[in-house]
């Protein structure tokens, strides 16, 4: 039988002394498969093109990238006499300290950084590679003692497979395969740009190749003939980046392709368009590979998959094989792996096969696996192993046999907790073939455990006792078959920021929240301390009284929409958080809702901001502008009978949503413009989701549209309005317009009532955030998927400025006229900050 543990990883109720309860909701690890709908939701909104659902922003990321490159200069740069010489300087997450780890029976929590989606081991040298979601390969010589990256500069980070060439090499000689663009069907699953290749253990690297056949897809597993090194099989799948659910004719079909000159050139050889979950040779017979499918289509060739030709032609084996159903679309995606060995390698002894679908029945999509110790003559199923990737199959769905012992066999999946009677099993390891499994989340001796959502699992060559797993955590390392678990994200920057703020005053002092690793905040070093559970959105510091720190976790409509408070500044801790602000589902008190409206539309990551004039004032985004006066004192002591919040615009929403954009009209982005008016803010804009802005000139009683000749449907990422002078107003866009030039930034001179695109030099693709220079007067910073860029004149033209930055998309950019700073905040690479080197102007008071 399979044990499961109850365990909810972030937030339980928090109860805050004397009379009145702030409660804060229960925010679990393995999230709803709604909820992830949400997040995809999210991704697409701010990275498909609204003008047409066929645009290939794949390839305009890509060229985006090779303009980047090409731009100069790249660091250093001289305009008007004012100059900017500064590199950008790496400083974390490196990594997170008390992540989000079970603490059950275990002593303390443990490192954690970001995703990681590949393993590979080589023997030879003692290295593990490891790939993050979009943080490049990184390897390791000593055990994961120390980390480091090799691939900061490639086309892509996006890690879909890493592979080695299985013939000897010399030391520090192998050749390693880089399947680029994430597969694990997430809105943040950014796509890659072909594979790379490289023949001296990853210290440089050629390609990428296969491009014209695999840009815009992810390369989610590869395979290298064991007795002949020129023939390579390789498999797309999906890379998403914001594109789910977009129909895409001129990315080309998903398949198996095979190459036979050491994966120069690649020729697809299986028809359709479905996605392949992994490859691999027949141990036995080297003319003999094996492939788990991903029907998309009623009439997809099938689940599993057998070729007795080296790869050339395909057969379905599900629904022919005795014992094994065909797997089937069924409207759903479906997602299948495999692994597979035999007891006595390069013996005759018969394989052993273990085949998993996310497909458990016709309809639903759970998580089955089936066995065949025949050579795949035939099947039986795992009752045992039901439910093994439940409820995140899409994307947690990793299987191992362990080489030589097929009745050792690990399955990895994305919860920690049981629902419905339902065992979720984020790591669970069978001696007996199948016929029980035990979860081995944390360590018997009690030092450490695991994070959710597993991605890999590797066995060290020649040792199989040894293990490595990767999840969204990051790695971790076992010497004794998962038995206990040892913490090896050491120096791993790895981290996937989505929102970011700067102390006031404190250099060495951020605050960020973070996918599936919650609420963190920079103390002035590498290491990152957690700040709070669940999944992290915007942060922000309160810049009259730092002490004063603020955040949200996802949100959802008819879920849970608002923000979280704690008092005591960049130390605070997840118990810290005494104040939830916001409403949701499962609330104790019904009627508890503080004055949000939670059928509300509401982003997945919703902005909200402190007033510029009376930081006590907060404005929160749904499709209604929610205002909250003395938030944090409220947000503290907050009961069923308190509301915080009440409807500006006359209690009518401000947004709605129109062609061309199906996006829901929420609010993504606000700003209040610095005002005499003690106490308030007199102008505030909002921008949403659909493209659209709006303005009050009387403190939110009523709105207009403005700029209704932007880029319609085109998402409002940011709005800023200069503190110098208030006429000027800048917004970014995020997303693909129809092409360049670009209409990524826009301009008001005139306070928001004419706008013009300022975005002459930026690439055709989404600008995610910007921010006024610290220390020079009409100087920006952009935030886009492929760097950092900075206008010297006002947004008249643009450049890169990316030294020091590996090439990752930054989510969000913050900077502080105290501290003479700007902070990057990556998707994938952690955090970047650009120290200006003091200088200052006079009378630039504030941002």
């Amino acid at each position: 039988m399979r044990k499961s543990y109850l365990l909810f990883c972030a937030v339980s109720a928090t109860l805050m002394a004397g009379a009145a309860q702030a409660v804060k909701p229960p925010i679990t690890e393995a999230e709803s498969a709604d909820t992830n709908a949400a997040r995809d939701a999210y991704a697409t909104s701010r990275r498909a093109s609204p003008y047409d659902v066929n645009f290939n922003s794949a390839a305009a990321r890509l060229d985006a990238y090779n303009a980047f490159q090409s731009a100069l200069p790249k660091g250093a740069m001289a305009a008007g006499g004012v100059t900017h010489a500064e590199h950008w300087q790496a400083i974390g997450p490196a990594p997170i300290v008390g992540g989000q780890t079970p603490t059950f029976n275990v002593t303390s929590r443990s490192l954690v950084t970001g995703r990681v989606t590949a393993i590979a081991i080589d023997a030879t040298d003692n290295a593990v590679f490891i790939g993050g979601a979009q943080g490049g390969v990184w390897r390791t010589l000593n055990d994961g003692g120390t980390w480091t990256p090799l691939t900061d500069y490639l086309g892509s980070l996006a890690v879909g497979a890493i592979a080695l060439d299985p013939a000897a090499h010399q030391p520090n000689q192998a050749t390693l395969y880089l399947g680029t663009g994430e597969g694990n069907f997430a809105g943040d699953s950014y796509f890659g740009v072909g594979i790379y290749k490289s023949t001296n253990s990853g210290q440089t690297w050629s390609g990428p190749y296969g491009g014209a056949l695999m840009t815009g897809r992810s390369v989610l597993t590869i395979a290298v003939d064991s007795t002949n090194s020129s023939v390579v099989l390789a498999g797309t799948s999906s890379g998403i980046a914001g594109e789910a659910g977009v129909t895409n004719p001129t990315l080309l079909a998903r398949g198996i392709f095979r190459s036979t000159d050491g994966g120069v050139t690649w020729t697809k050889v299986t028809a359709g368009n479905n996605p392949v979950g992994k490859i691999a040779q027949d141990p036995n017979t080297p003319l003999r590979w094996w492939a788990a499918m991903s029907p998309v289509a009623p009439t997809a060739l099938g689940g599993l998959l057998k070729s007795e030709d080296g790869g050339l032609t395909w057969a379905a084996v599900d629904g022919v094989a005795t014992g094994l159903p065909a797997i089937t679309f069924a409207g759903a995606t479906i997602r299948s792996n495999l692994t597979l060995t035999t007891a006595t390698p390069g013996n005759a002894s018969a394989v052993t096969l273990y085949f998993g679908t996310s497909q458990q029945t016709p309809t639903a999509n759970n998580g089955r696996v089936y066995k065949s110790s025949d050579d795949g003559a035939t099947w039986t199923h795992v009752t045992a192993a039901e439910y093994f990737c439940y409820p995140q199959c899409f994307y947690d769905q990793p299987l191992l046999v362990e080489p030589g012992a097929p009745n050792t066999f690990y399955t990895g999946g994305g919860g920690y907790e049981v629902a419905d009677g339902v065992p979720l099993g984020l790591f669970s390891r069978s001696v007996d073939g199948g016929t029980t499994f035990d979860e081995k989340i944390r360590s018997d001796d009690g030092t450490t455990a695991l994070h959710a959502d597993m991605h890999a699992i590797a066995t060290w060559p020649g040792q199989p006792n040894r293990i490595w797993v990767g999840n969204d955590g990051g790695v971790w390392r076992s010497d004794d078959r998962g038995d206990n678990w040892v913490d090896v994200n050491s120096n791993l920057a790895l981290t996937q920021f989505s929102g970011c703020d700067l102390h006031p005053t404190q250099f060495g002092g951020a605050l960020g929240g973070t996918q599936d690793n919650g609420t963190n905040a920079w103390l002035g070093t590498s290491a990152w301390a957690h700040s709070d559970d669940g999944d992290g959105g915007f942060a922000a510091i309160d810049h009259t009284t730092p002490t004063q720190v603020a955040h949200t976790y996802f949100n959802q409509t008819n879920n849970l929409m608002g923000v979280a408070a704690a008092y005591v500044g960049l130390a605070a801790g997840p118990n810290d958080y005494i104040g939830f602000a916001g409403a949701f589902t499962n609330d104790p008190n019904p009627d508890y809702n503080n004055g949000l409206i939670l059928s509300d539309n509401v982003l997945f990551y919703a902005p909200f901001i402190l007033d510029r004039n009376n930081t006590t004032t907060m404005y929160f985004g749904t499709n209604h502008l929610n205002k909250a006066v003395d938030f944090f004192n409220k947000a503290a002591v907050s009961t069923s009978t308190l509301q915080i919040y009440t409807q500006l615009n006359g209690g009518a929403t401000i947004t709605t949503a129109v062609p061309p954009s199906a996006y829901t009209g929420a609010i993504s982005a606000i700003e209040t413009v610095p005002s005499v008016l003690a106490g308030d803010s007199q102008i505030i804009f909002v921008g949403s989701d659909n493209g659209r802005v709006f303005r009050s000139v009387d403190s939110g009683a009523t709105f207009q549209e403005v700029d209704a000749g932007g880029p319609l449907g085109l998402f409002v990422s940011n709005i800023l309005v200069d503190p110098r002078n208030p006429q000027i107003v800048y917004q970014s866009r995020s997303g693909f317009s129809a092409g360049l030039p670009a209409r990524n930034v826009r301009k008001s001179i005139d306070g928001g009532t004419t706008w013009n695109d300022a975005a002459s030099g930026l690439p055709n693709v989404p600008v995610n955030a910007i921010a006024f220079d610290p220390a020079f007067p009409n100087q920006l910073w952009a935030g886009t998927d492929v760097g950092m860029y900075l206008s010297t004149d006002g947004g008249d033209s643009w450049i890169p400025y990316n030294e020091g930055i590996p090439n990752v998309a930054v989510f969000d950019v913050k900077s502080n006229p105290a501290t003479h700073t700007v902070l990057a905040c990556t998707h994938g690479r952690g955090a970047f900050i650009l120290n200006t080197d003091a200088i200052f102007i006079d009378g630039f008071d504030g941002l």
